[in-house]
């Protein structure tokens, strides 16, 4: 799991662990499951929100929570706006989709060249390597004789 997401440092941890509310008895929604179903990144998204001045945070945090009544979900945006780092945006890491983007071996390409000589050898061979060298022709056939009748 921690390679899924990059880690932005302990600051984001109370904020992204902490319970929104109880979705059924026993299951409660944390900030990572509800940043994750938004389609969002959590760590990002948590940095994203983190670096926002505080009324366009508070909103995104609004948008997070399940609809539970107006009072209660400004209760809840404030409590998890309260477990943010503090607004020192210099010092909150953006953290970019470009640089989770898998990085191929040099080999990669060696290989993928290996393999389209090999297809185009065994496309372009005429003969059998267990037969090389051992063709026959019409002279050397045997011939049936004939029944006479």
């Amino acid at each position: 799991m921690s390679q899924a997401f990059p880690p932005l440092g302990p600051q984001f941890e109370p904020f992204l662990y902490a319970i929104v509310c109880d979705e059924a008895p026993g299951a409660p929604l944390t900030m990572v499951s509800a940043i994750a179903r938004s389609g969002a990144d959590p760590w990002q998204e948590a940095a994203r929100i983190a670096r926002l001045p505080k009324s366009a945070a508070f909103e995104a945090l609004l948008r997070l929570i399940p609809d539970r009544g107006d009072a209660e979900n400004k209760a809840i945006a404030k409590r998890l706006f309260a477990l943010l780092p503090a607004h020192d945006y210099k010092n909150i890491p953006f953290v970019s989709a470009k640089t989770n983007a898998p990085r191929w071996s040099p080999l990669v390409p060696a290989i993928l060249v290996l393999l389209l000589g090999l297809a185009l050898v065994s496309a372009f061979r005429k003969t059998p390597l267990g037969d090389a060298g051992q063709h026959e022709t019409a002279s050397s056939a045997p011939v049936a004789d004939k029944a006479n009748p």
